[in-house]
């Protein structure tokens, strides 16, 4: 098994850009836990987690920062369980527990 050294963070379309978070909810969440897997494992400061093309025209790019991973975890479990995305519920709680183990 080879370790991926680069994340590809998924693309959201919008015409509107206020409506992103709610209407691509489950995705994003999903796209932070993978970030922040990705970036634990490849002991990265930033992760770019999602691309959001508004008209295929404007590029905002998604990031999280390594001192945001336990308390982004914390908050994609409740939307994970309100989803019933339990395996990555498990993930999530995985990641937590390698985070707590990191910081000891």
């Amino acid at each position: 098994m080879t370790k991926r050294n680069r994340y590809t963070p998924i693309q959201i379309n919008a015409n509107d850009p206020s409506d992103i978070f709610e209407s691509h909810r489950k995705e994003i969440s999903k796209a932070i836990v993978d970030g922040i897997a990705f970036g634990i494992r490849n002991k990265k400061k930033r992760v770019d987690f999602a691309k959001v093309l508004i008209k295929e025209i404007i590029v905002i790019t998604l990031s999280i920062d390594s001192r945001e991973f336990t308390e982004l975890l914390d908050e994609q479990l409740q939307i994970l369980i309100d989803f019933e995305e339990y395996e990555t519920c498990a993930l999530v709680v995985k990641l937590k527990n390698k985070l707590e183990t990191i910081k000891e």
